[in-house]
């Protein structure tokens, strides 16, 4: 009997080591952003990015904006072309106070809402007539969180209220609509 139990106990530490062999193989998974997290960020170096990539069109008229919202600063930025050259900075100084509100309005709205499918991760091609709207919450230059949606509808893993979103980022920009007014796309 004692050699039954014995034989018992050893297949079932058997069973549990290769259930643990293969359920942690692989490299552990990033742990997704969420709405309370969100807000611990007010103090931190992270920043929250929303880039707008214009119509699918030529080199030359291709324009993108992005703003970024940090602790510190609060930067708008006008891009051109598909590799992203600057034409016009505007930096604007930030608090931990006004970026504290503005995160917790972000996690309240759905920032943290997303589909983080690696297949899905690229939105280039999509709503090719359209803009493609990529909101980003990086730490020391690495995405914490990256999600994107279209215009157009269809395919995004971006799954917040889009155009509160947006607001809430151009509203941290003083002048947001000066800024746009020139701009061919509707930023």
């Amino acid at each position: 009997m004692r050699y039954f139990i014995s034989f018992l106990i050893a297949l079932g530490l058997l069973f549990l080591v290769i259930f643990l062999l293969f359920r942690g193989g692989g490299k552990p998974a990033a742990p997704q952003l969420t709405a309370r997290a969100l807000a611990g960020y007010a103090t931190s170096n992270a920043e929250a990015v929303m880039t707008i990539d214009g119509p699918v069109n030529s080199v030359q008229n291709h324009q993108q904006i992005r703003v970024t919202v940090s602790r510190d600063t609060v930067t708008y930025e006008q891009l051109q072309g598909y590799s992203g050259d600057v034409v016009n900075v505007q930096q604007y100084a930030n608090t931990s106070d006004a970026y504290a509100a503005f995160l917790l309005s972000l996690a309240r709205a759905g920032y943290t809402n997303g589909d983080n499918n690696p297949k899905a991760r690229d939105e280039r091609g999509f709503c090719p007539l359209g803009d493609r709207y990529v909101f980003q919450f990086t730490q020391d230059n690495q995405d914490l969180e990256r999600y994107w949606t279209t215009s157009c509808g269809g395919a995004k893993t971006y799954l917040g209220p889009l155009s509160l979103t947006v607001r809430l980022f151009q509203l941290q920009v003083p002048n947001y609509s000066t800024l746009t007014q020139n701009i061919a796309a509707n930023f």
